[in-house]
């Protein structure tokens, strides 16, 4: 159960309905809460080093299995990152879009989990591989979320979440203007189409924020003038594979392994939940390819 992140308390409930009996566990609620402080206080200090030693041991087993880490000048680790066979070959396959987000703390280290996000031939994430940061120092990225640390990467097409710029309009440019006018659904029928040409967007945009009166609004201007990182007018013949427009995608994947994942794991529980969640991706990918060679639409 623990592969799953039910705490000891969650742990002992289910054992008893399982069981049929609080008298019928084994064990006291106490006992479930001591073990589990046993095996942290085991792990301990060695944290660490057992997540190593746990992928350079599948990098024996596995066939093209990688992972890589590096340390800072007191050997802590500040990075690591690891991907199988199965993930490489989903990546030849489905890699032809990636989005990368680095904005979810996943252990009690407060590293990043950094999942590299695709869509597969079902239209369901698919992940081709995944790292732990100890800063987003400067990630390589496709599709962020206005993080200055993403703009030094020049050997990749750029692109800003559209959604997270849309979700920033109340703090931005007023509740009150977004609660008691239209304005909102104004700008978004300009901001969320891909019909229109730039010099189109161009002009829609300016008779919104000129009925409203907000041509002074600096934040405005400054989205206005990105425009070509994330309004679809100015990438509208590129293949985006159903990822460039929003990190909802990756923030969907975030949720499932949000699932298996909490801010006080150690690396050796993140890494077990980790592993659960792609088994069960991977599972999911199975039975969506066995239904779709042998059941009728």
């Amino acid at each position: 159960m623990s592969k799953l992140n039910l705490g000891p308390v969650k742990a002992f409930n289910v054992m008893k309905t399982c069981f049929g009996g609080f008298e019928d566990v084994g064990a006291s609620k106490v006992e479930f809460k001591n073990n589990k402080r046993q095996i942290n206080f085991f792990i301990g200090e060695y944290d660490v080093e057992m997540v190593v030693r746990h992928l350079d041991e599948k990098s024996q087993s596995q066939p093209n299995f990688s992972y890589d880490y590096f340390t800072d000048e007191e050997n802590r680790l500040k990075g690591l990152f690891w991907c199988d066979d199965q993930a490489k070959r989903n990546y030849h396959v489905f890699g032809d879009v990636i989005s990368f987000d680095a904005t979810y703390r996943s252990n009690k280290y407060a590293m990043v989990f950094v999942p590299f996000t695709g869509i597969d031939n079902h239209h369901c994430n698919v992940t081709f591989g995944a790292a732990l940061l100890a800063s987003e120092t400067e990630p390589k990225v496709v599709i962020t979320d206005q993080d200055p640390a993403m703009k030094k990467f020049v050997d990749t097409r750029h692109r800003l979440c559209m959604w997270h710029v849309m979700h920033k309009l109340s703090l931005k440019v007023g509740v009150r203007i977004c609660n008691s006018t239209n304005f909102k659904e104004r700008i978004s029928g300009v901001v969320w189409t891909d019909i229109l040409t730039p010099e189109e967007f161009k002009s829609e945009w300016e008779v919104v924020i000129g009925e409203f009166n907000l041509a002074d609004n600096d934040w405005l201007s400054d989205i206005f003038a990105l425009r070509e990182s994330w309004i679809p007018a100015y990438y509208r013949m590129e293949e985006l594979s159903g990822l460039m427009r929003t990190t909802s995608r990756l923030e969907s994947e975030n949720h499932v392994f949000g699932q298996v994942c909490n801010s006080k794991a150690t690396l050796v529980e993140f890494m077990t939940h980790y592993e659960t969640a792609i088994e069960a991706q991977r599972h999911t990918h199975r039975k969506n390819d066995h239904e779709s060679r042998y059941k009728r639409p």
